[in-house]
């Protein structure tokens, strides 16, 4: 599978407190005899299963979009950094046979 990878234990512990936090209310209830243990659990059950669906889409969107290659940005437009070098011309030079070692002058000569 070469899609955006969600890490499985991050969502499950995710969604594990936010079930407890959505279910507190019936915790509550429960404590006080006013909803049956077996009505509890299933608002347990389906409070876990509403978390973990939401914790798992918004985490795959967010992996998809971090997985994405971002365009490089183009250079500001009065940027001088990389400025054109200057073209010699060849104009009035002849082209001629590169000269033997003993042809050379030695302009440091005397």
């Amino acid at each position: 599978m070469s899609g955006p990878r969600v890490d499985p234990a991050f969502v499950f512990g995710v969604s594990l407190a936010l079930s407890a936090v959505l279910w507190f209310p019936t915790l509550r209830q429960t404590m006080n005899g006013n909803i049956e243990i077996t009505d509890a659990g299933i608002r347990y059950v389906l409070a876990l299963a509403v978390a973990w669906a939401s914790v798992f889409s918004v985490s795959s969107v967010i992996a998809m979009c971090a997985s994405r290659a971002r365009n490089p940005s183009p250079p500001p437009p009065d940027s001088n950094v990389h400025a054109a070098k200057p073209v010699r011309s060849t104009e009035g030079r002849q082209a001629s046979a590169p000269e033997s070692a003993s042809e050379r002058v030695d302009s440091n000569a005397a």
